[in-house]
């Protein structure tokens, strides 16, 4: 009975300094845990730290995987929605071209707004996969270089397959690359990405929307020479989209900061570029005989545009999933008549006879 009362008050006066009670020293460090805090090079094991006592850490989840079969998923859904819009109502070619679509020619198919049609769809799947990996528990850098170049494999397997329908183009493929390095000097440059945004301005254009609503346009019925359309075809739409650089001034700090220099939140000035009425192949007039008779426009343009993606930021000061989710759409998309100001820099370029190559 004595030796067990005996063991009792050791095993008791031990546990004490185990977990630095009241009787412990005060100037003894302790974690809250109650483990012993000792030097981790002590040579004795009862100053070691008690991991015993210690509770166990808890690692932050790991969703790489399933933020990488998502993005296996959106990109299954684009591959789907491609061939709808590109390739379902167009025979494969007996002969194969390459580069027979140009560059920004005035009588190229689309006018060269399909060059950065390219650049931009390119930039946009990189970067949102790019967010998505990041998310899921990805490195900034790894997820950022990671979807970059998937977003290029991609767009590559389009001018592969752009090879067999239309053409392979030098011109798509290189814009491609454009837009992944952009997407990836964005994502990996916060200060870069303050400053500069490459954004698409988009309203549906009048042939357009009567391709999508009359289904008995000429798109749905293609005949031999007349341009490839779909009424599903929104990326194509260039008769509707204008391409905008633009420059926050809201970025410049000096002039943020200033007394009255909130304004500038709300501000960008842009280099513009659009083209009206080469793609989709106009029809509206009487059909694809007389499609000679409408004109194509290009327009380079230096303006002052509004910016709604400082406005969300300026409303929703604090994070949240609408904030976030608001600015990343007006990362890439820019409201419809919210120019101030445009000056052309050039004159507008027109023609009636473009190219029939391209997609």
């Amino acid at each position: 009975m004595r030796a067990g009362l005996i063991a009792l008050l050791i095993v008791t006066r031990l546990r004490g300094v185990a977990v630095a009670g009241p009787e412990a020293s005060e100037t003894r460090s302790h974690d809250q845990n109650g483990a012993v805090t000792a030097p981790h090079d002590s040579p004795w094991i009862d100053l070691a730290p008690a991991k015993v006592l210690s509770a166990p850490s808890r690692g932050k989840p790991d969703y790489r995987l399933a933020a990488g079969l998502t993005l296996a998923g959106l990109y299954a859904g684009f591959w789907g929605w491609a061939y709808i819009a590109w390739y379902r109502n167009h025979p494969e070619k007996d002969m194969h071209d390459i580069g027979r679509d140009g560059w920004f020619g005035v009588n190229t198919y689309a006018g060269g707004a399909d060059k950065l049609g390219h650049a931009w769809a390119t930039m946009v799947l990189a970067r949102g996969g790019t967010a998505l990996l990041d998310k899921g528990g990805w490195s900034k850098r790894n997820a950022a270089l990671l979807s970059a170049t998937l977003s290029e494999l991609l767009f590559l397997g389009v001018e592969w397959k752009d090879y067999y329908y239309y053409e392979f183009s030098p011109g798509d493929f290189t814009f491609n690359t454009v837009g992944a390095l952009t997407a990836v000097a964005l994502d990996l440059s916060p200060r870069l990405d303050e400053l500069v945004d490459f954004r698409v301005e988009w309203w549906p254009s009048k042939q357009f929307h009567y391709n999508l609503t009359n289904p008995n346009s000429p798109c749905e019925k293609r005949v031999p020479g007349q341009p490839s359309c779909s009424r599903w075809n929104v990326a194509e739409d260039y008769s509707g989209e204008t391409y905008l650089l633009a420059l926050h001034l809201g970025g410049i700090h000096t002039l943020r900061d200033m007394k009255y220099g909130t304004w500038s939140k709300f501000v960008d000035v842009a280099l513009g570029f659009e083209t009206r009425n080469y793609k989709p192949p106009p029809t509206l007039i009487g059909g694809p005989m007389l499609e000679n008779e409408v004109t194509r426009r290009q327009t380079l343009f230096f303006g002052v545009t509004f910016n709604a993606q400082g406005l969300i930021d300026h409303l929703l000061p604090r994070p949240s999933k609408l904030r976030k989710v608001g600015h990343g759409v007006l990362e890439v998309l820019t409201p419809p008549w919210t120019r101030i100001l445009q000056t052309h820099i050039d004159a507008t370029r027109t023609t009636t006879h473009p190219g029939m190559g391209g997609a």
